[in-house]
Protein backbone atom coordinates (compact mmCIF):
# COMPACT_ATOMS: atom_id res chain seq x y z
CA UNK A 1 0.00 0.00 0.00
CA UNK A 2 1.18 3.51 -0.81
CA UNK A 3 -0.91 6.18 0.91
CA UNK A 4 0.83 8.92 -1.09
CA UNK A 5 -0.80 7.60 -4.27
CA UNK A 6 -4.28 8.97 -3.55
CA UNK A 7 -5.30 12.54 -4.38
CA UNK A 8 -6.88 12.65 -0.93
CA UNK A 9 -3.44 12.59 0.68
CA UNK A 10 -2.46 15.87 2.32
CA UNK A 11 -5.64 17.76 1.40
CA UNK A 12 -5.79 20.82 3.65
CA UNK A 13 -8.43 23.18 2.24
CA UNK A 14 -12.14 22.85 1.54
CA UNK A 15 -11.98 24.41 -1.94
CA UNK A 16 -9.70 21.68 -3.27
CA UNK A 17 -11.73 19.01 -1.47
CA UNK A 18 -14.95 20.29 -3.07
CA UNK A 19 -13.29 20.00 -6.50
CA UNK A 20 -12.15 16.44 -5.79
CA UNK A 21 -15.57 15.33 -4.56
CA UNK A 22 -17.66 17.39 -7.02
CA UNK A 23 -19.55 19.00 -4.14
CA UNK A 24 -20.36 22.64 -3.52
CA UNK A 25 -17.90 24.15 -1.05
CA UNK A 26 -20.78 25.69 0.91
CA UNK A 27 -22.23 22.24 1.68
CA UNK A 28 -18.94 21.03 3.16
CA UNK A 29 -19.24 23.44 6.08
CA UNK A 30 -22.28 21.51 7.34
CA UNK A 31 -21.84 18.21 5.55
CA UNK A 32 -23.57 16.18 8.28
CA UNK A 33 -26.68 18.36 7.83
CA UNK A 34 -26.68 18.60 4.03
CA UNK A 35 -26.04 14.88 3.57
CA UNK A 36 -27.91 13.36 6.49
CA UNK A 37 -29.33 9.93 5.54
CA UNK A 38 -32.29 8.20 7.17
CA UNK A 39 -31.90 4.42 7.51
CA UNK A 40 -34.42 1.76 6.51
CA UNK A 41 -34.77 -1.93 7.36
CA UNK A 42 -34.29 -4.59 4.70
CA UNK A 43 -34.43 -8.37 4.95
CA UNK A 44 -31.23 -9.86 3.53
CA UNK A 45 -30.85 -13.65 3.59
CA UNK A 46 -33.36 -13.95 6.42
CA UNK A 47 -31.80 -11.21 8.55
CA UNK A 48 -33.09 -7.68 9.00
CA UNK A 49 -30.36 -5.13 8.33
CA UNK A 50 -30.31 -1.38 8.71
CA UNK A 51 -29.35 0.13 5.34
CA UNK A 52 -28.62 3.69 4.25
CA UNK A 53 -29.40 5.13 0.82
CA UNK A 54 -27.52 8.42 0.19
CA UNK A 55 -28.81 11.15 -2.14
CA UNK A 56 -27.60 11.16 -5.75
CA UNK A 57 -25.10 13.97 -5.09
CA UNK A 58 -23.87 12.22 -1.95
CA UNK A 59 -23.42 8.98 -3.93
CA UNK A 60 -21.26 10.78 -6.49
CA UNK A 61 -18.96 12.07 -3.75
CA UNK A 62 -18.74 8.62 -2.14
CA UNK A 63 -17.96 6.92 -5.46
CA UNK A 64 -15.24 9.48 -6.20
CA UNK A 65 -13.81 8.81 -2.73
CA UNK A 66 -13.71 5.07 -3.45
CA UNK A 67 -11.98 5.67 -6.78
CA UNK A 68 -9.33 7.91 -5.20
CA UNK A 69 -8.73 5.53 -2.28
CA UNK A 70 -8.29 2.57 -4.64
CA UNK A 71 -5.01 4.07 -5.89
CA UNK A 72 -3.47 3.29 -2.50
CA UNK A 73 -3.45 -0.41 -3.33
CA UNK A 74 -4.30 -3.38 -1.14
CA UNK A 75 -2.47 -6.25 0.56
CA UNK A 76 -2.73 -9.75 -0.90
CA UNK A 77 -4.62 -11.09 2.09
CA UNK A 78 -7.62 -8.79 1.48
CA UNK A 79 -10.42 -10.47 -0.48
CA UNK A 80 -13.48 -8.28 0.13
CA UNK A 81 -14.59 -4.76 -0.73
CA UNK A 82 -12.04 -4.25 -3.48
CA UNK A 83 -11.96 -4.96 -7.25
CA UNK A 84 -11.01 -8.29 -8.82
CA UNK A 85 -11.35 -10.43 -5.69
CA UNK A 86 -14.38 -12.05 -4.05
CA UNK A 87 -15.63 -14.58 -1.54
CA UNK A 88 -14.52 -17.24 -4.02
CA UNK A 89 -10.97 -15.84 -4.04
CA UNK A 90 -11.05 -15.89 -0.26
CA UNK A 91 -12.05 -19.55 -0.05
CA UNK A 92 -9.54 -20.59 -2.73
CA UNK A 93 -6.63 -19.27 -0.63
CA UNK A 94 -7.12 -22.21 1.74
CA UNK A 95 -7.30 -25.12 -0.70
CA UNK A 96 -5.10 -28.09 0.22
CA UNK A 97 -4.82 -26.95 3.84
CA UNK A 98 -5.69 -29.40 6.61
CA UNK A 99 -6.53 -27.13 9.55
CA UNK A 100 -8.49 -23.90 9.84
CA UNK A 101 -9.07 -21.11 12.33
CA UNK A 102 -12.28 -19.24 11.48
CA UNK A 103 -13.09 -15.86 13.05
CA UNK A 104 -16.10 -13.61 12.57
CA UNK A 105 -16.52 -10.09 13.97
CA UNK A 106 -19.85 -9.38 15.67
CA UNK A 107 -21.93 -6.65 13.96
CA UNK A 108 -18.87 -5.35 12.15
CA UNK A 109 -20.17 -2.24 10.36
CA UNK A 110 -22.37 -1.01 13.26
CA UNK A 111 -19.40 -1.61 15.60
CA UNK A 112 -16.94 0.52 13.63
CA UNK A 113 -15.97 3.80 15.27
CA UNK A 114 -15.65 7.20 13.61
CA UNK A 115 -12.49 7.79 15.67
CA UNK A 116 -10.69 5.16 13.55
CA UNK A 117 -12.05 6.72 10.35
CA UNK A 118 -10.84 10.13 11.54
CA UNK A 119 -7.41 8.74 12.43
CA UNK A 120 -7.12 7.33 8.91
CA UNK A 121 -7.94 10.61 7.18
CA UNK A 122 -6.11 12.86 9.66
CA UNK A 123 -2.96 10.89 10.42
CA UNK A 124 -2.56 8.23 7.74
CA UNK A 125 -3.59 10.52 4.85
CA UNK A 126 -2.17 13.63 6.56
CA UNK A 127 -5.27 15.75 6.01
CA UNK A 128 -5.95 18.94 7.94
CA UNK A 129 -8.26 18.64 10.93
CA UNK A 130 -11.24 20.32 9.26
CA UNK A 131 -10.90 18.29 6.05
CA UNK A 132 -10.59 15.02 8.00
CA UNK A 133 -13.74 15.88 9.96
CA UNK A 134 -15.60 16.59 6.71
CA UNK A 135 -14.52 13.23 5.28
CA UNK A 136 -15.66 11.48 8.46
CA UNK A 137 -19.08 13.16 8.38
CA UNK A 138 -19.43 12.36 4.68
CA UNK A 139 -18.62 8.64 5.05
CA UNK A 140 -20.21 7.78 8.41
CA UNK A 141 -23.69 7.92 9.93
CA UNK A 142 -24.94 8.74 13.42
CA UNK A 143 -25.96 5.79 15.60
CA UNK A 144 -29.39 5.51 17.24
CA UNK A 145 -28.31 7.21 20.45
CA UNK A 146 -26.75 10.09 18.51
CA UNK A 147 -23.51 10.03 20.50
CA UNK A 148 -21.19 8.46 17.91
CA UNK A 149 -20.84 7.66 14.23
CA UNK A 150 -20.06 4.47 12.30
CA UNK A 151 -19.57 3.13 8.75
CA UNK A 152 -23.10 2.42 7.45
CA UNK A 153 -24.14 -0.40 5.15
CA UNK A 154 -25.28 1.13 1.86
CA UNK A 155 -22.46 3.66 1.50
CA UNK A 156 -20.11 2.60 -1.31
CA UNK A 157 -17.17 3.78 0.82
CA UNK A 158 -17.92 1.52 3.81
CA UNK A 159 -16.35 -1.76 2.57
CA UNK A 160 -13.06 -0.08 1.63
CA UNK A 161 -12.97 2.23 4.65
CA UNK A 162 -13.69 -0.65 7.01
CA UNK A 163 -10.29 -1.94 5.95
CA UNK A 164 -8.37 1.35 5.79
CA UNK A 165 -9.76 2.60 9.13
CA UNK A 166 -8.65 -0.65 10.77
CA UNK A 167 -5.66 -1.43 8.55
CA UNK A 168 -3.34 -1.60 11.57
CA UNK A 169 -5.49 -4.39 13.02
CA UNK A 170 -5.49 -6.29 9.72
CA UNK A 171 -1.72 -5.90 9.41
CA UNK A 172 -1.24 -7.15 12.98
CA UNK A 173 -3.35 -10.22 12.18
CA UNK A 174 -1.29 -10.84 9.04
CA UNK A 175 2.00 -10.46 10.95
CA UNK A 176 0.67 -12.83 13.61
CA UNK A 177 -0.20 -15.34 10.85
CA UNK A 178 3.25 -15.10 9.26
CA UNK A 179 4.98 -15.65 12.63
CA UNK A 180 2.92 -18.79 13.16
CA UNK A 181 3.26 -20.08 9.57
CA UNK A 182 -0.43 -19.58 8.85
CA UNK A 183 -2.12 -18.50 5.63
CA UNK A 184 -4.38 -15.51 6.35
CA UNK A 185 -7.22 -14.02 4.34
CA UNK A 186 -9.87 -11.44 5.19
CA UNK A 187 -13.28 -11.09 3.61
CA UNK A 188 -14.90 -8.09 5.29
CA UNK A 189 -15.51 -9.33 8.86
CA UNK A 190 -14.67 -12.98 8.12
CA UNK A 191 -11.07 -13.92 8.92
CA UNK A 192 -9.61 -17.28 7.92
CA UNK A 193 -6.27 -18.76 8.99
CA UNK A 194 -5.11 -22.11 7.63
CA UNK A 195 -2.18 -24.49 7.88
CA UNK A 196 -1.21 -28.06 7.12
CA UNK A 197 0.05 -28.25 10.70
CA UNK A 198 -2.04 -28.39 13.86
CA UNK A 199 -3.23 -24.91 14.92
CA UNK A 200 -2.99 -24.60 18.73
CA UNK A 201 -5.71 -22.91 20.76
CA UNK A 202 -3.41 -20.09 21.84
CA UNK A 203 -3.43 -18.89 18.21
CA UNK A 204 -7.17 -18.37 18.41
CA UNK A 205 -6.80 -16.52 21.73
CA UNK A 206 -4.06 -14.28 20.31
CA UNK A 207 -6.07 -13.43 17.19
CA UNK A 208 -9.12 -12.59 19.32
CA UNK A 209 -6.98 -10.37 21.56
CA UNK A 210 -5.75 -8.40 18.55
CA UNK A 211 -9.35 -7.82 17.42
CA UNK A 212 -10.42 -6.84 20.95
CA UNK A 213 -7.60 -4.28 21.08
CA UNK A 214 -9.51 -2.26 18.47
CA UNK A 215 -12.81 -2.23 20.34
CA UNK A 216 -14.32 -5.06 18.28
CA UNK A 217 -15.54 -8.46 19.44
CA UNK A 218 -15.84 -11.85 17.78
CA UNK A 219 -18.95 -13.93 17.27
CA UNK A 220 -18.29 -16.93 19.52
CA UNK A 221 -20.71 -19.14 17.56
CA UNK A 222 -18.76 -18.59 14.34
CA UNK A 223 -15.25 -18.60 15.82
CA UNK A 224 -13.67 -22.05 15.86
CA UNK A 225 -10.74 -24.33 15.12
CA UNK A 226 -11.67 -27.04 12.61
CA UNK A 227 -10.16 -29.63 10.32
CA UNK A 228 -10.78 -29.00 6.63
CA UNK A 229 -13.52 -31.47 5.72
CA UNK A 230 -16.28 -30.06 3.54
CA UNK A 231 -15.86 -26.85 5.55
CA UNK A 232 -17.76 -23.72 4.57
CA UNK A 233 -15.55 -20.64 4.09
CA UNK A 234 -17.42 -17.43 3.19
CA UNK A 235 -20.30 -19.50 1.83
CA UNK A 236 -18.13 -21.85 -0.25
CA UNK A 237 -17.65 -25.52 0.66
CA UNK A 238 -13.91 -26.22 0.60
CA UNK A 239 -12.57 -29.74 0.19
CA UNK A 240 -8.91 -30.70 0.22
CA UNK A 241 -8.31 -29.87 -3.43
CA UNK A 242 -11.51 -28.31 -4.79
CA UNK A 243 -14.43 -26.03 -3.98
CA UNK A 244 -18.15 -26.64 -4.37
CA UNK A 245 -21.39 -24.69 -4.10
CA UNK A 246 -23.65 -25.25 -1.07
CA UNK A 247 -26.98 -27.01 -1.66
CA UNK A 248 -28.88 -23.89 -0.66
CA UNK A 249 -27.73 -22.05 -3.78
CA UNK A 250 -28.85 -24.90 -6.05
CA UNK A 251 -32.21 -24.94 -4.26
CA UNK A 252 -32.63 -21.20 -4.77
CA UNK A 253 -31.69 -21.55 -8.47
CA UNK A 254 -34.23 -24.34 -8.97
CA UNK A 255 -36.95 -22.28 -7.26
CA UNK A 256 -36.29 -19.42 -9.71
CA UNK A 257 -36.36 -21.95 -12.56
CA UNK A 258 -39.79 -23.26 -11.48
CA UNK A 259 -41.05 -19.68 -11.24
CA UNK A 260 -39.91 -19.02 -14.82
CA UNK A 261 -41.77 -22.12 -16.01
CA UNK A 262 -44.91 -20.90 -14.25
CA UNK A 263 -44.45 -17.46 -15.78
CA UNK A 264 -44.31 -18.98 -19.23
CA UNK A 265 -47.45 -21.03 -18.53
CA UNK A 266 -49.47 -18.25 -16.87
CA UNK A 267 -47.89 -14.95 -17.97
CA UNK A 268 -51.03 -12.98 -17.08
CA UNK A 269 -50.34 -13.62 -13.37
CA UNK A 270 -47.07 -11.71 -13.43
CA UNK A 271 -45.99 -8.11 -13.99
CA UNK A 272 -43.07 -7.00 -16.14
CA UNK A 273 -41.17 -6.31 -12.94
CA UNK A 274 -41.70 -9.94 -11.83
CA UNK A 275 -40.22 -11.18 -15.11
CA UNK A 276 -37.22 -8.86 -14.85
CA UNK A 277 -36.59 -9.63 -11.18
CA UNK A 278 -36.80 -13.43 -11.53
CA UNK A 279 -34.59 -13.54 -14.63
CA UNK A 280 -31.98 -11.34 -12.97
CA UNK A 281 -32.02 -13.30 -9.71
CA UNK A 282 -31.66 -16.63 -11.50
CA UNK A 283 -28.87 -15.24 -13.67
CA UNK A 284 -27.09 -14.06 -10.50
CA UNK A 285 -27.37 -17.55 -9.00
CA UNK A 286 -25.95 -19.13 -12.14
CA UNK A 287 -23.03 -16.69 -12.16
CA UNK A 288 -22.30 -17.53 -8.51
CA UNK A 289 -22.36 -21.28 -9.23
CA UNK A 290 -20.14 -20.89 -12.30
CA UNK A 291 -17.58 -18.81 -10.40
CA UNK A 292 -17.08 -21.72 -7.98
CA UNK A 293 -17.63 -24.66 -10.32
CA UNK A 294 -16.79 -23.41 -13.84
CA UNK A 295 -16.98 -26.93 -15.27
CA UNK A 296 -20.62 -27.48 -14.20
CA UNK A 297 -23.07 -27.58 -17.13
CA UNK A 298 -25.80 -24.99 -16.61
CA UNK A 299 -26.87 -24.66 -20.25
CA UNK A 300 -30.47 -25.75 -19.64
CA UNK A 301 -31.00 -23.02 -17.05
CA UNK A 302 -29.27 -20.42 -19.22
CA UNK A 303 -31.36 -21.38 -22.25
CA UNK A 304 -34.54 -21.08 -20.19
CA UNK A 305 -33.63 -17.52 -19.21
CA UNK A 306 -32.83 -16.63 -22.84
CA UNK A 307 -36.14 -18.12 -23.99
CA UNK A 308 -38.19 -16.17 -21.43
CA UNK A 309 -36.30 -12.92 -22.07
CA UNK A 310 -36.84 -13.25 -25.81
CA UNK A 311 -40.49 -14.36 -25.72
CA UNK A 312 -41.62 -11.75 -23.20
CA UNK A 313 -39.21 -8.96 -24.14
CA UNK A 314 -37.53 -8.96 -20.73
CA UNK A 315 -34.62 -6.46 -20.55
CA UNK A 316 -31.38 -7.30 -18.77
CA UNK A 317 -30.63 -5.86 -15.31
CA UNK A 318 -33.32 -3.22 -15.40
CA UNK A 319 -35.97 -3.05 -12.69
CA UNK A 320 -38.93 -0.77 -13.16
CA UNK A 321 -41.81 -1.24 -10.76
Amino acid sequence: MDFYNTKLYGVSNKKYLSELLHLEKSTLKKVDTFYEVKPFLKNINGKERLLYNPSSQHKIALKRTVKMLSFIGFPDYLCGGIPEVSYVTNASRHLEKKNLLLLDITNFFPSTKDSYVYDFFKNTLNQSTDVAKIMVNLTTATNNSGNSRFLPQGYSTSPMLSFFAYHKMYDRLNTFAEKNNLTFSAYYDDFTFSSNEFIPKYCMKEAIKIINDYGLSVNENKTKLVKLNHTKITGIIVHEDKMSVPKGLFKKTFEHYLTLLDMDKYPEKYSQYNFIDTCNRMQGCLAAIQSVEPERNLDHYKNTIRYVRSKYNVPVNKKNK
